[in-house]
């Protein structure tokens, strides 16, 4: 099968025609901006030792086809011809020729098969015919003997012959070069009749990965709201610390965009672990902001907007130490895993980089823009208050 990221399956009849439509294939790939370690199997690489009898030339000398077949079969392949038992087992007895008759081409050019039956004559009386004698000819003069090239391993599928040109992808999305590399094959290589192309590889999990995460990304997103409103019991407060989504999808943009990965399967899966630690250190910051306003004995309590201030300095300059501990903590996490070799690191490294991109961007936005908005709500509602409160003025 296909071990490398794509795999191109070409599938026919004529294993010679497979194997040109193979190189071709290949050629064109080579080409493709990101194709890396592209090679096509080898179908043709052995040679064959092929005997095809020559029906006039054994029917000239009396000698059957099968009978030329029988040789063959006992000199070469070794012919099965009783069974022994050894107790409960079983095993075939298979008579062949000795090595020294079957080793090269010449020798087997020079196995003896027995001719049509012939006349002897006697000079004792009179130069009279004796009975019929049994002639024995070489294999060469019944059979075309011959050494052809053939396939060094026969590859099938669905009754049908075929053959892989493997690939590798790099530095480039590999479902939008599979895209590109379907279309530059279709224009520049014609398919002879009954041959197919058909594309499969390690591509296919990644294709399906990005189906399930057109699922999964806005359900995630959409659990957060819900668990943090329900959470809160506020939708005011749920909105401003879902602020911090947007923050960390432009943060792991910018740094997607900088270290120059493609979108795949890791980058949607750091993009989901963004949004979570994002939203963790907007859950932070929105609870010190209540924190200092309940400390001051709640909304209901408080009757200046100079009060609010007061207490949403308090909350966010509170909550800068824990973030900047959180923050750094992270950032030490994440750093060696974009310059990673090891194993792994292939998935490890797209994956980090919208984690600290969206983790950097979000925590400014968390730290400049959900004060002002928690100020300025907070400030709304008690203007609402004292309005409610205040005495109507009679006509």
């Amino acid at each position: 099968g296909v071990r490398t990221a794509v795999g191109v399956k070409i599938s026919g009849d004529d294993p010679a025609a497979i194997q040109t439509l193979a190189n071709q294939v290949a050629a064109v790939l080579k080409d493709v901006r990101g194709a890396v370690d592209v090679f096509p199997d080898q179908i043709v690489g052995e040679n064959y030792l092929e005997i095809e009898i020559d029906r006039r030339k054994a029917a000239r000398f009396g000698v059957k086809v099968e009978d030329v077949q029988g040789v063959i079969e006992v000199a070469l392949g070794g012919k099965e011809i009783t069974t022994t038992v050894e107790g409960r087992r079983r095993f075939p007895v298979r008579v062949r020729y000795p090595r020294d008759f079957r080793e090269d081409e010449d020798r087997v050019r020079n196995l003896l098969v027995d001719a049509g039956e012939g006349m002897s004559m006697s000079k004792a009386e009179n130069d009279a015919p004796t009975a019929p004698v049994k002639r024995q000819i070489p294999l060469s003069m019944v059979a075309d003997i011959r050494i052809v090239p053939g396939p060094s391993m026969i590859k099938s599928e669905n009754g049908r012959l075929r053959s892989y040109v493997q690939l590798n992808v790099r530095n480039r999305d590999i479902v939008g070069f599979v895209e590109e590399a379907r279309q530059a094959v279709a224009a520049q290589v014609p398919l002879p009749p009954g041959s197919a192309v058909e594309w499969s590889g390690q591509f296919e999990h990644q294709v399906r990965a990005q189906r399930t995460l057109t699922i999964v990304f806005p359900a995630v997103i959409a659990i957060i709201f819900v668990i943090l409103f329900l959470a809160y019991r506020d939708l005011s407060d749920t909105l401003m610390m879902f602020l911090a989504v947007p923050g960390a999808v432009a943060g792991g943009a910018i740094f997607q965009w900088i270290f120059g990965y493609p979108f795949s399967t890791a980058v949607w899966v750091g993009y989901v672990a963004c949004f979570g630690l994002a939203t963790e250190t907007g859950i932070v910051m929105m609870v010190y902001l209540r924190e200092a306003i309940e400390r001051r004995g709640g909304l209901d309590k408080i009757d200046s907007a100079e009060t609010i201030r007061e207490a949403v300095l308090e909350g966010a300059v509170a909550r800068l130490r824990p973030k900047l501990l959180t923050e750094g903590t992270m950032i030490l996490a994440l750093i060696p895993m974009l310059w990673s070799t090891g194993v792994g690191s292939e998935f490890m490294k797209p994956m980090a980089a919208p984690i600290l991109g969206g983790i950097l961007v979000a925590d400014e936005v968390i730290d400049v823009l959900i004060p002002v908005l928690f100020f300025w709500d907070r400030k709304r509602r008690l203007q609402k208050r004292l309005l409610a409160a205040a005495p109507s003025n009679p006509v």
